[in-house]
Order: C-alpha cells, then sequence, then structure tokens
C-alpha cells in the first residue's frame, strides 16, 4: 500500500529553521525530562533568576538511557517590562568541557518555532572535536521545554495537519491561546527572547570562560536582537544563515524559485548536465511543467499527484540539501523522458524522500503557534501593507521551484493579530563584538542576497562577512565536501570559537568541490535504483555502495522532509 501523499495538498511547512542534528547520526523516539528551576534575582528586576543546581538528563531528549548532559529550568519574567510580576520558565541543556575549558558556546536554533533539542547531536559532535568549550542550548520562550506555545485541539494526529497547525486551523489555535495568555501572547516575541537569552548568560557566566553564541537561520535574527540588548556581554557571535533585520516571508517562494535558477545556471555550465537538458535548463523545466498539465507521464500523476503544483514543492525539497539537489536536474530529465524505468525511478526517490512520515518526539517540541505568532508580527509586512492572498497566490502560479509557504502564511495573516513592533524591529545594533556572518551562496531559505544586507552594518576588524561556495542553508552542516575532508564551513566557525579575536581560518574555501552532476554511483542506486544519475543502468556492485557519511547526511535529509511536510 501506498503511503499517504497528503504533503501534496498541504504544502510544505519550512520555517527558517536551522541545521537541526546533522553532524552526526542519531535516532527519534519518546524522550526523557529535565530538571525544574526556581526564581531569583536576574537582570532587568528582580523575577527570574538563578535555578535549583543542575540536574542530570539525557543528552538526546529520545534517549533516557543514553549520555547525559546536564538540564535546568529558570524562571524569568513573562513581562520584562514587569519583573516582580508572574514568570515562565526557560529550558536550558548543557553539556561541560573536559579538561581545561575555554569559552561557554550557547546555540541558538531557527524557526521561528525550532527547539534547542535540535542541536543535540551537534552537542555531542562539537564535544569531541573541542572538549574546551561549555555547550548550552536554550529553548525560545513559546517552544519546546519553555512554556512551550500550543493548541492541543489542532495538534492532535488525527487533526487537519496532524500534528502542524494549517491555516484553516489558525484562528481557532489563536483564540485558544487568547484563552490561555490573553495579551500576554504578545510577550511571545524575539524582544523578550532576547532578553532571556541575555540574563541567562549573566546568570551561568564563570569570569574567567568567554562568552560565544552560534546562532543559525531565524536564530541569526534572535541573536542580533541580543546585540541590540547587550552589545558588549559576549565575546564573539557567529551568524550563520542569517536573518537580517526588515525580512519577511512575502518572498519567501521567489528566493527558493532564483536560488533554483542559479543552481540551474551550474547545470548549462556543467558538461554532463548540459548534454541531458541542454543550453538551458530553466527551459526545459518550463516545458515538463506545461507537459504535466497536459498529462504527461501520466504513471507518476497517478501515482504520486505529481502535477505541476507538486512538482514545484518536490523541487523545492531537493533544492535544500547538496546531497538532494544532485537529483533535481535528473528528476526533470527522467519525467521529461518517461520511460517505465524512469517511473520506476522517480516512485523510488518520491518513496525515500517523502513516504511514510513519521512523527518523532523532537517534532513535538517545536512550535507552529510560536511561528505564527512571530512571524505575522515581526517577518510580515504591517497590516497596510499586507499582501492579498489572491496576490501571494498569482505570484506562486508563476514559480517553478516553491514551498508553498508564502501562501500559507498569508492565508493566515487575517487570522493571527499582530503584536505591535517594538523599537528593536527593523533597526541595527551597534556593537564592536567580534562577528562571523557566515552564508552559502545556494541557500534558498535565507538567500545570499538578503544575508549581504547585514555585512554594512558590521565592519569592525573582528567583523567578518564570509561567502561559503555552494554551501546551501546552515553552512555548518550542508557545505559540499569530499570523502575525508572535514566540512569546510564548520571548519570556519570553529576557527573562530578558538579565537574570535583572530581573522576566521578560510584557507578551506579553495578546497570546496565543484557541483557534481553524476552524483555517487551507491547513492545514486539508492535513491533512484540505477548506478547512473541520468540514465538506467545496472550493475550495481557492493563496492559502489554510498559513503557511511553520505547516508547519514541523506538520512538527516529525509528527517528534515519528516519535519517539514506534515
Amino acid at each position: 500500500m501506498r503511503p499517504t501523499r497528503c504533503w501534496l495538498a498541504a504544502g510544505v511547512t519550512l520555517w527558517l529553521s536551522g541545521c537541526g542534528n546533522a553532524l552526526v547520526e542519531g535516532e527519534g523516539g519518546a524522550g526523557g525530562e529535565a530538571a525544574n528551576g526556581a526564581g531569583g534575582q536576574g537582570e532587568g528586576g528582580g523575577g527570574g533568576a538563578a535555578t535549583t543546581p543542575w540536574q542530570a538528563c539525557p543528552l538526546y531528549v529520545d534517549r533516557p538511557n543514553g549520555p547525559q548532559a546536564e538540564c535546568a529550568t529558570f524562571q524569568v519574567p513573562l513581562r520584562w517590562s514587569e519583573p516582580e510580576g508572574p514568570t515562565i520558565g526557560i529550558f536550558v541543556q548543557r553539556l561541560l568541557g573536559d579538561g581545561p575549558r575555554r569559552s561557554q558556546l550557547w546555540l541558538l536554533e531557527g524557526g521561528p518555532g525550532g527547539s534547542g533539542a535540535d542541536f543535540d547531536e551537534w552537542m555531542a559532535a562539537l564535544h569531541q572535536s573541542d572538549p574546551a568549550l561549555d555547550l548550552y542550548a536554550i529553548d525560545h520562550r513559546g517552544v519546546g521545554r519553555s512554556a512551550r506555545l500550543t493548541c492541543e485541539a489542532q495538534e492532535t494526529p488525527t487533526s487537519d495537519w496532524g500534528i502542524s497547525v494549517s491555516p484553516s486551523e489558525a484562528a481557532a489555535c489563536h483564540a485558544a491561546l487568547t484563552a490561555q495568555w490573553g495579551g500576554d501572547l504578545a510577550e511571545f516575541s524575539t524582544t523578550a527572547a532576547a532578553r532571556d537569552l541575555g540574563h541567562l548568560i549573566e546568570v551561568n557566566r564563570e569570569d574567567d570562560l568567554g562568552v560565544l553564541l552560534y546562532s543559525v537561520s531565524y536564530g541569526t535574527y534572535w541573536a542580533h536582537r541580543y546585540l541590540q540588548l547587550f552589545p558588549d556581554q559576549a565575546s564573539g557571535v557567529v551568524l550563520d544563515s542569517i536573518a537580517p533585520p526588515g525580512i519577511d516571508f512575502v518572498t519567501y517562494d521567489e528566493d527558493f524559485d532564483r536560488v533554483g535558477r542559479d543552481f540551474l545556471a551550474l547545470c548549462a555550465a556543467d558538461g554532463v548536465c548540459s548534454a541531458k537538458l541542454g543550453s538551458d535548463p530553466w527551459s526545459a523545466l518550463e516545458s515538463l511543467a506545461s507537459d504535466l498539465d497536459a498529462g504527461h507521464c501520466a504513471a507518476v500523476q497517478q501515482a504520486w499527484g505529481l502535477n505541476r503544483e507538486a512538482l514545484r514543492l518536490v523541487l523545492a525539497v531537493l533544492l535544500m540539501s547538496p546531497i538532494t539537489r544532485t537529483y533535481l536536474p535528473a528528476t526533470i530529465y527522467r519525467l521529461q523522458r518517461c520511460e517505465e524505468a524512469d517511473v520506476a525511478a522517480i516512485d523510488r526517490m518520491l518513496t525515500l524522500l517523502f513516504g511514510d512520515q513519521t512523527t518523532s518526539y523532537y517534532d513535538t517540541l517545536s512550535s507552529d503557534a510560536l511561528f505564527y505568532n512571530v512571524s505575522l508580527s515581526e517577518l510580515w509586512p504591517d497590516q497596510e501593507l499586507h499582501p492579498t492572498l489572491a496576490e501571494i497566490e498569482e505570484t506562486e502560479s508563476s514559480l517553478y521551484i516553491t514551498t508553498g509557504l508564502t501562501p500559507r502564511v498569508a492565508a493566515v495573516q487575517s487570522e493571527w493579530p499582530a503584536y505591535a513592533d517594538d523599537a528593536y524591529v527593523d533597526a541595527w545594533a551597534s556593537t564592536q563584538t567580534p562577528i562571523l556572518m557566515l552564508n552559502g551562496d545556494l541557500d534558498p531559505m535565507t538567500p545570499l542576497w538578503l544575508a549581504e544586507l547585514t555585512a554594512p552594518h558590521f565592519t569592525d576588524s573582528n567583523q567578518h562577512f564570509v561567502i561559503i561556495p555552494r554551501a546551501a542553508h546552515c553552512v555548518t552542516a550542508q557545505t559540499p565536501t569530499v570523502f575525508g575532508q572535514p566540512m569546510c564551513g564548520l571548519e570556519v566557525a570553529r576557527s573562530f570559537f578558538a579565537d574570535p579575536m583572530a581573522p576566521p581560518d578560510t584557507r578551506c574555501l579553495d578546497q570546496i568541490p565543484a557541483e557534481s552532476f553524476a552524483g555517487d554511483p551507491g547513492l545514486n542506486n539508492l535513491v533512484f535504483g540505477t548506478v547512473d544519475l541520468w540514465e538506467n543502468v545496472s550493475g550495481f556492485s557492493a563496492q559502489a555502495e554510498p559513503s557511511r557519511r553520505v547516508l547519514r547526511q541523506l538520512k538527516h535529509v529525509r528527517r528534515s522532509v519528516d519535519r517539514h511536510l506534515r
């Protein structure tokens, strides 16, 4: 029996999300519990403060008997303007370094709506590679174990989009949250989360240790807000895949489409790829979309509902990773040809990436409600400038590689009232803190042309903007590499962690391999069932099996798909 194809109708939930668990292999499942904290004295007043002693907890939330870390929940003011008022708990997990320690490194996940639990495996990998770091992962307020915003009726597995909140459920979800929080729903903002972060750093800092931040995607937006409020607290900040002030989700799908054009331009310049798709691969895609509208490749359309609209989503998901984007041009080529073996290859690829979607404990820690709350306030135009849903859908219809997220947000804009922007929204921090700004030039989620808006605002001698060639979203985990070499994006970040006052070591940029349009024979066989990326060639042997590292990355791509396609 074929897996449910609900993703074709529901579209995709692609937040400005981060790397997640992308560096080492891990499993999904049900998780452990964290320690509870107590109140005390904090920044801005006396409402939030010291916790009870840190308590042992599972490093991986789904492996209670696995490696151990330490966890605590800190009480902070719900309203930072009223430090003596009610409090909420902010969850932090830490993994202390071994031997002589150098710095604390605080990890900020993206979204909005992602949980710090997504860094579990990242923490394990960094702990092994740099044991001089104390690692801290924090749950943004409203997410995970930090007073998660949840709409129980709209997040049941049997509801409209399962545990994800669909546009048709948004009004009821907002009503449920308003009944619980009232006007305090506006306190679940980026500024409040940045105050939480600065306060908890102050509570936990040690005089002889530096304080570093690593942020990714929306986490960079959060980290920038932190720099507006605490310009002198940190020793160094990494902004990976940058979401700068002033951005919104209106152009999110247009940006995906534009990066897709850039990628297919590489195909045009490659002898192998252009031999298959011609000198203008984008025109080949346009022709394929028109052919699908006319009923071309009926076998795939019947099996998967892979019409023009669904193809846009499939290609967008493939574009997200250096591993999967290799299969994007070949998917166009095979759908064009649509021989029986091509239909089988496409079916195998779609089943591998989209079939039998599962929900892990990590998924239940993210929050669609927090996503809507922040996105429709700070990351969407003011009401008088709202694009209409019809306008968004008209633009969407002209795109060929798109997630469908922009119309999803537009459909909710009238159902989810925005909180008022504060003075920090759309403004820039003034700080001399060392900053490493990283972005890939094939990142469809936070594209380079938006990330580059950040560079002119941070030009101090210890503030550096580095473009990682051919890296996708989250350069520390999605920079192309060859077997046996470290990932360049991660190596540049590690050099900054070692000494944020020194220029980052970027020598590895010259070692990033050119884009491959031939693929790995073993991975080709896994994805398409043929050793050749383009042609239906048999003869697979055990010697052609994909490397363990590639399989690990593919596993995490699939895990991301599971989380994004609800």
